[in-house]
């Protein structure tokens, strides 16, 4: 799925059009690298696997580097670590949004409460699904890989 976004020309400071390469959703509970069980792991990154292949057009795929968004959208409260749920995701992308997930070169995360508020402007990948599992109060995650990298002589505000 396409989606012009505007970054900085690294070096320049003007800005250019970055593409979105893969926009995807994962319904259910993410599943931590801190997990015991190393088959119900295996069957998450599957799942996001399977979304990632189900989501991605072959000409959108990139094999440079790139950076990934990622949030984790809950209902009342979690106990899991916001960076223990990326390498699992960053894993099962490996070989569909990128050759190796060492060309991620930065990843944005975040888990959000729809308890404590609304999504304005959701994905076309999550609007079918939002207002069901709102209702259902249905944990979920949304991933994007966006083919452009950060500026590294900048840093993170």
């Amino acid at each position: 799925m396409r989606d012009a976004t505007l970054e900085r020309e690294e070096g320049t400071g003007e800005r250019r059009a970055a593409v979105t390469r893969l926009e995807l959703v994962v319904e259910g509970i993410p599943k931590s690298m801190q997990t015991k069980d190393r088959a119900k792991l295996e069957r998450w990154k599957e799942r996001v696997a399977q979304a990632a292949r189900d989501a991605i057009k072959e000409e959108d795929k990139l094999f440079g580097e790139c950076r990934g968004i990622l949030v984790y959208f809950y209902f009342g409260s979690t106990d899991l670590d916001v960076d223990n749920i990326i390498k699992p995701i960053s894993d099962a992308l490996k070989g569909i949004a990128y050759d190796d997930d060492r060309s991620v070169s930065e990843w944005i995360a975040r888990k959000t409460d729809l308890g404590t508020m609304e999504i304005v402007d959701p994905p076309a990948a999550l609007a079918e699904h939002l207002a069901g599992w709102l209702a259902a109060e249905q944990p979920f995650v949304c991933v994007c890989v966006v083919d452009e990298h950060p500026n590294h002589g900048e840093l993170p505000k």
